[in-house]
């Protein structure tokens, strides 16, 4: 029997090789895969006599003589030294591949941090010039604010020192007149009593006041008006009594217009439409200029703000929307004024805290 186990690993490989087989592997593989192919030839792998098999013979029957054993020897040794030789390159071989395999992998560590070290940079700089735009975007915006509301500043003191002016000199025009009023009530006074010596009308001769008539929105106005002048010369009433003798007079929504103030938190919009709504109802049959007229007296009178009621007195404004759009934009300049105070106020103690 010639077992194939029994080869020589070299004798093993002839035997493959003879038949183009592969001579890679270990031993066991290449035996299997030898009787495999003497299988395939339709050979007893158990029975076939190998080239070479008559010296395990002679091994195995004492026969082998000296010379042999060493040629045996040397040839086992060349062989084994083949093998670690072989498996020696490969083990190299692998060593190389592995070390630029490593080197490979080092160089691209190497090449990804360069390059997130590029991009951070980049980002970096990116961020600070963003930064950068965004504060000096925001200075320039600031410092425009300032301009602006320095230059309302400046309008508005312009306009208060100016309305002061006029105020001033409307105060002494009013008391010229007032003078002017006071001579000619005296004189009309003095007037009025001669006209009573010679022709007393007969409520006074009586003793008896002539009594207004109620206005409400069912009266003309122009024929009410007649009426009350009537009442008032031949009552001799003076400017306050007469302002008085109406109010007492006013009925309804003449009433409510006559009384109306502007409400807390009421905006100057919401004021004049009321108002213009409650001319409307009071004198329904006036002409236009006088409804507008009473209007724009009953909304400077109800107004809160004193300085926005002088403001209009000097605007010399003749219509209601005139005298709105007026109101509003005095109202903006003084919050925008107010706004300037605050900030300079808040920014010495930021400064001192700082």
């Amino acid at each position: 029997m010639y077992d194939p186990l029994m080869l020589f690993d070299q004798q093993l490989r002839e035997e493959l090789q003879k038949r183009s087989l592969v001579t890679s592997s270990n031993k066991e593989v290449l035996v299997a895969r030898l009787r495999e192919a003497l299988i395939d030839e339709g050979k007893n792998p158990d029975e076939f006599k190998f080239d070479g098999a008559d010296e395990d013979n002679e091994i195995s029957t004492g026969t082998f003589t000296t010379a042999k054993m060493m040629e045996l020897l040397v040839s086992m040794s060349t062989e084994i030294k083949q093998q670690i030789k072989e498996q020696s390159e490969r083990q190299t071989e692998e060593l190389k591949q592995i070390k630029e395999q490593s080197e490979r992998q080092t160089e691209e560590l190497k090449q990804i941090k360069e390059q997130s070290e590029r991009q951070s940079e980049r980002q970096t700089e990116e961020l600070k010039q963003q930064i950068k735009g965004e504060s000096e975007r925001q200075t320039e915006e600031l410092k425009q604010i300032k301009d602006q509301l320095k230059h309302v500043k400046l309008e508005v003191a312009e306009q208060i020192e100016e309305q002061s002016t006029r105020i001033e000199m409307i105060e002494q025009k009013l008391d010229r007149q007032t003078v002017e009023v006071d001579h000619k009530i005296d004189k009309l006074k003095r007037e009025l009593e001669q006209s009573k010596k010679m022709a007393m009308p007969l409520d006074h001769a009586s003793g008896r006041t002539l009594k207004v008539p109620a206005f409400d929105v069912e009266m003309s106005w122009n024929v009410y008006k007649t009426q009350f002048e009537a009442a008032a010369t031949s009552n001799c009433w003076n400017g306050k009594e007469r302002a008085t003798a109406l109010i007492l007079a006013l009925r309804g929504s003449a009433a409510e217009l006559r009384n109306r103030t502007q409400r807390s938190g009421e905006s100057i919009q919401q004021l004049a439409q009321n108002i213009e709504r409650l001319t409307l109802l009071s004198y329904p049959t006036s002409d236009p200029e006088h409804r507008d007229e009473t209007a724009l007296d009953t909304f400077i009178k109800a107004l809160r703000d004193s300085e926005l009621k002088q403001s209009l007195l000097l605007s010399d404004k003749r219509k209601l929307k005139d005298a709105v759009a007026h109101s509003l934009t005095f109202e903006s300049a003084k919050q925008a004024s107010k706004s300037d105070t605050t900030s300079k106020s808040k920014r010495p103690m930021a400064e001192q805290k700082s």
